[in-house]
């Protein structure tokens, strides 16, 4: 009968040794993964018919690699990841700060959707206004739930608003992202999103933006583009002038006048999204301060803007002094290729300066005092011990002898 009665508890109790805790915790993911996969199934589907590198669409060709990069940035920290303790983030009470999150997100949603949305004009004041409500239900869901339930409830409620009414793919890809961070945090806690906020968040990289937003973001760069190519033209000796995205090229009497068109797909938004990802990979895959890590990443869309009216400008050149042909064939594509090169160079480069201006002190004193140890312990030789002369004569030591 007592081997009987603990059978229940042996097989109902918690997982003690190590490979039943790993076995465990697979079981665990893997039962998630799969429901995950069952309420996001239609966008997991269209995300992966868009952003393949095999039949996807070519501005979002970079996507395939962000969850590749972020497994990368997992592995790399995976012995503090071992050592985080696990701790549910459950309902509990009003810590504080659970209350001024709760607060900002509240205030920050009304102050941005009455005060900040009605100065601005255009589609940038619906996008501003759609934000700021959605930071409404998330600051009251944190505030009567919890960071963690609160997020995931609320990454819910974002993918069956981008279903209807809202009927917007971008927005149900965030209530994904959204949804796998609350679950992260419930089941791991504080110490664990230290590690993984990064990885997750790094997913909104792969999200094809809204054609609206696109060609809201595109018309600016592509204006840009063509002023800074017909600045060039002009230093070069061409009479070119700009018409919006348009630059007019007047030859004289001996060749008729040439219009080039800097079109939606050549304001650079392709490299923008890849050199943001890139910049981002390259930060946090290092050993930075946070501060640094999010410079770097920002760092990387002035740099793909340059690189990008550089390549317009070049392409302007090329179309003038070389062959229209060509500038309009292989090479239009193989150019801007080519600017990736210096773009990831310039990125380094502001790696580079950082490691020159913020040198850590703890680091230089303790390889400073390492050196001079090393150095003095090499200069001082062999140690030799005297003995004491002040030992007073016993019958095993005669009077005036030393000790041995």
């Amino acid at each position: 009968m007592s081997e009987v009665s603990t059978i229940p508890a042996r097989a109902f109790s918690p997982p003690t040794s190590g490979s039943e805790e790993r076995s465990y915790a697979l079981a665990k993911a893997g039962i998630l993964s799969l429901l995950v996969f069952g309420i996001f199934w239609s966008s997991l589907w269209r995300l992966w018919s868009k952003t393949n590198p095999f039949y996807g669409e070519g501005n979002w060709g970079h996507a395939f690699i962000v969850p590749i990069i972020g497994l990368y940035y997992l592995y790399l920290h995976r012995d503090e990841l071992k050592r985080a303790p696990i701790v549910p983030v459950l309902p509990n009470s009003f810590e504080r700060l659970r209350l001024v999150g709760a607060g900002v997100l509240i205030v920050g949603g009304l102050v941005g959707k009455f005060a900040i949305a009605p100065l601005i004009t255009g589609s940038l004041s619906t996008y501003i206004g759609v934000a700021s409500t959605g930071l409404l239900p998330l600051g009251v869901l944190v505030l009567l739930l919890n960071w963690g339930i609160g997020s995931l409830v609320f990454g819910l409620l974002t993918f069956g608003y981008g279903i209807w009414p809202g009927q917007n793919d971008y927005v149900k890809d965030l209530g994904l992202v959204i949804t796998i961070f609350g679950i992260v945090l419930t089941l791991c806690g504080w110490q664990v999103m230290k590690i993984a906020w990064f990885p997750i968040a790094f997913l909104i990289c792969s999200l094809p933006w809204p054609g609206l937003f696109y060609s809201w973001l595109a018309s600016p760069l592509q204006e840009l583009a063509a002023t800074v190519a017909v600045f060039v033209l002009q230093m070069t000796g061409v009479d070119a002038m700009q018409s919006g995205t348009k630059i007019i090229m007047d030859f004289g009497p001996l060749r008729p006048p040439r219009t080039l068109n800097v079109a939606e797909a050549c304001a650079g938004l392709r490299s923008l999204m890849t050199f943001i990802t890139v910049g981002a990979a390259l930060a946090f895959l290092s050993s930075r301060p946070l501060w640094q890590k999010l410079f770097i990443t920002f760092m990387a869309v002035p740099i793909a803007i340059l690189c990008n009216v550089m390549r317009v400008a070049g392409q302007g050149l090329l179309d003038v002094y070389v062959s229209e042909k060509l500038a309009e064939g292989f090479a239009h594509q193989f150019v801007g290729l080519v600017m990736l090169v210096p773009a990831f160079f310039l990125l380094l480069g502001v790696c580079w300066v950082l490691d020159q201006l913020f040198v850590e002190e703890v680091d230089a004193g303790d390889t400073k005092a390492a050196a001079s140890t090393s150095k003095g312990a090499r200069r001082a030789g062999p140690t030799v011990l005297k003995a004491k002369r002040d030992v007073k004569p016993t019958a095993a030591t005669p009077a005036g002898g030393e000790a041995q």
